[in-house]
């Protein structure tokens, strides 16, 4: 699996530098992390109806680069960080409105896509592990788990044009 060129210079920039990211089925990926990454939805709702509250969004770092809008972030519930992220959004394939909320960096992309009414379906490709300790950002303490579990997501217009392509990580603790 490859991730996009910006994912992938991102990668380079970002709390993942030097982590060993290993490619998993989605049978491998464990519980609750299947049930919450191996579906066909955002994550930004699936994460706010599983920590039943309503996410938010802290931008580590970003850049612009013509109409490519790329940032690192981490959603979080009640102040609890429940996801990392790397995103690579298409803004030439949003409204007007919808690009001045994304670069307004004030809520995730999913909840400005399902608020909005814009259709769009979300692919993810493939699923990744990482051991615990080789990423220990200070927002994802260790807990001593085995694995941290992410995916690599693709969401896409009616057009089949890319809205965005993102690199989703979860915490070990979810309870």
């Amino acid at each position: 699996m490859e991730f996009s060129r910006a994912i992938h210079t991102m990668l380079k920039a970002s709390g993942l530098k030097g982590v060993d990211l290993r490619w998993v089925s989605e049978f491998e990926v464990e519980q609750p992390y299947q049930k919450l990454l191996c579906h066909d939805r955002d994550m930004t709702s699936t994460l706010g109806d599983f920590h039943e509250g309503e996410v938010s969004l802290k931008v580590l770092q970003e850049y612009l680069v013509a109409d490519l809008y790329m940032r690192e972030v981490i959603l979080s519930v009640d102040e609890k960080p429940v996801e990392y992220g790397l995103i690579e959004i298409h803004l030439q394939n949003f409204p007007d409105e919808a690009r001045e909320r994304i670069t307004k960096k004030g809520e995730p992309l999913g909840n400005i896509l399902n608020t909005s009414g814009l259709p769009y379906r979300s692919e993810p490709s493939s699923f990744l592990a990482i051991k615990d300790g080789d990423f220990t950002p200070d927002f994802f303490p260790s807990t001593g788990g085995k694995s941290l579990f992410g995916r690599y997501n693709t969401l896409l217009n009616p057009e089949d044009r890319i809205l965005a392509n993102i690199l989703e990580i979860l915490p070990r603790k979810h309870s």
